[in-house]
């Protein structure tokens, strides 16, 4: 196996932290782009208020993908000639849009207020374009030019949140119900349920529905029981069966075989001990006088009662000498 050299690893190192890096970058610029300017108020009389309590024309940006993005280090402007115009501050957590969520700008040329503080206004009764700008400063991501007719207090607003269309005009429209940091259409209802409520008025059809779904399941786990009680009875069938068939065979070998004559048992043991303590056992007897008969060992049950953890008998038991002199 070849070996890996110190600068081969370090290059190694340093090819795969740039493949990393250059992956990041392409999927935060993939999803970036899912921002919208959603909604836009120019003339804010007596509207939406922010942190100092000042009313200023505001932009909302809205993410309306599935993930989450993050809008630092991007630029709004309302400039076409100047893409750069208002670099959204880094390192500010807040500039990270849920998905479906909104943030709102305000353009009072207020910068020092924050980060959603803009270095630019917008003036009544003047057409305004705007544009959301990438973080390299030339990709426009989103843009809109907003009319000048647009009242007091009214916003230009999608109709569908970050929804476009072929013709741009036709996915914007001036509204008096402004929504800012909100969703510009509100779906209080549902079309399925009011198709429903349509088609079944008094609601018959469902109630005939969730019986059946009701029975339906209790008859499928009727039948799934019964199934597993059928399986478990034929397995139990067939275990008797052939138990049954072995007991016959076994009858049938006992029956053939002939009568033979009981023969000795050999011990089985292969202690060596055994033969040992035996032999010590009848030699003890013959020596202290036998047993009933000669050659025979006599084994008669205690008198004695003791505890077997306390047998001083058992450690005190006269020898066979002992036995002797007292005779």
């Amino acid at each position: 196996m070849q070996r890996i050299t110190h600068p081969a690893l370090q290059r190694l190192l340093l090819l795969s932290t740039i493949v990393a890096l250059w992956g990041s970058l392409s999927l935060s610029a993939q999803s970036i782009t899912a921002a919208r300017i959603n909604e836009v108020m120019i003339d804010n009389v007596d509207n939406y208020i922010d942190n100092y309590g000042k009313r200023s024309p505001w932009i909302e940006i809205y993410n309306s993908s599935a993930g989450t993005i993050n809008l630092a280090g991007c630029f709004l402007t309302d400039d076409p000639q100047y893409l750069k115009k208002y670099m959204i501050p880094k390192g500010d957590v807040l500039t990270v849009i849920k998905p479906r969520q909104s943030i709102v700008f305000f353009a009072d040329e207020m910068p020092m207020r924050g980060t959603f503080h803009l270095n630019f206004s917008l003036a009544p009764d003047t057409t305004h374009y705007l544009a959301l700008v990438s973080n390299d400063g030339s990709t426009i991501i989103d843009e809109v030019e907003v009319p000048a007719s647009l009242p007091a207090n009214h916003s230009y607003a999608r109709i569908d949140d970050g929804v476009r269309t072929v013709v741009a005009t036709e996915a914007w429209h001036v509204t008096e119900h402004t929504t800012p940091g909100s969703n510009n259409v509100v779906k209080d209802k549902n079309e399925k349920i009011d198709r429903l409520q349509e088609a079944d008025p008094n609601g018959f059809v469902m109630t005939i529905t969730a019986m059946l779904v009701v029975f339906s399941g209790l008859l499928i786990l009727f039948l799934a029981y019964k199934l597993v009680g059928i399986v478990a009875m034929r397995i139990e069938g067939r275990n008797e069966s052939l138990r049954g068939r072995l007991h016959n065979r076994l009858e049938k070998r006992l029956e053939n075989q002939p009568d033979q004559e009981p023969t000795e048992l050999a011990s089985t043991t292969e202690d060596p001990l055994v033969p040992v303590a035996i032999s010590l056992a009848l030699t003890s007897e013959i020596e202290m006088g036998g047993g009933e008969a000669p050659g025979q060992l006599t084994i008669r049950p205690r008198t004695q009662v003791y505890q077997p953890w306390s047998d001083k008998s058992q450690m005190m038991r006269p020898t066979v000498t002992c036995r002797q002199l007292k005779k």
